[in-house]
């Protein structure tokens, strides 16, 4: 995973120099979140290293995701105008991607925590077995989340398309 290195770079004077990780910089995206999801390879490491067993199926964990966005579409209304619905559901989404963007951040935190700890070996390995846990679980969520805006941005898409619009239109008449 990217992040899971120390957080300091070396400065021109060999001073350390601190840098603020992305997702505390930027707006918080479903762009972002693509961007910060750890690899499933990254996870299942972690897992087996620490004998957590693996993490779920990176297909049933879409469909999960897929299956929620789904959901969420049919709990909402599109405008007619295109960009009024893309607004809309953008706005509607965005609290659910930034809580996303802090379980990030979190984990970013928890893991240079990890990194830092000069404690005895049994506590560090509980406080990793931490870390390994909580990577699976932002995996896991940010694959659905995504797998979730990726039903509503195909539905977006759809929408503004006026020939996909006339086929739904003969469909449902």
């Amino acid at each position: 995973m990217s992040f899971m290195h120390d957080p300091t770079e070396a400065g021109p004077s060999n001073s350390a120099l601190l840098r603020f990780p992305v997702e505390r910089r930027t707006t918080p995206t479903p762009e972002l979140i693509r961007n910060l999801l750890p690899e499933y390879g990254t996870v299942y490491n972690l897992l087996a290293r620490h004998h957590l067993g693996d993490p779920p199926e990176p297909a049933l964990v879409e469909a999960q995701g897929r299956r929620t966005g789904m959901k969420m579409l049919g709990d909402i209304t599109l405008p007619a105008d295109p960009q009024a619905a893309r607004e809309d559901v953008t706005r509607w989404f965005q609290p659910l991607v930034e809580r996303m963007v802090r379980r990030f951040s979190e984990l970013r935190d928890l893991t240079w925590e990890a990194e830092r700890q000069t404690r005895d070996e049994i506590w560090n390995e509980a406080y990793q077995a931490r870390v390994a846990s909580t990577t699976m679980i932002a995996w896991r969520t940010g694959t659905r989340l995504l797998a979730a805006w990726s039903v509503l941005d195909e539905a977006l898409i759809a929408h503004a398309d006026p020939s996909m619009g006339r086929i739904e239109q003969q469909a449902t008449g």
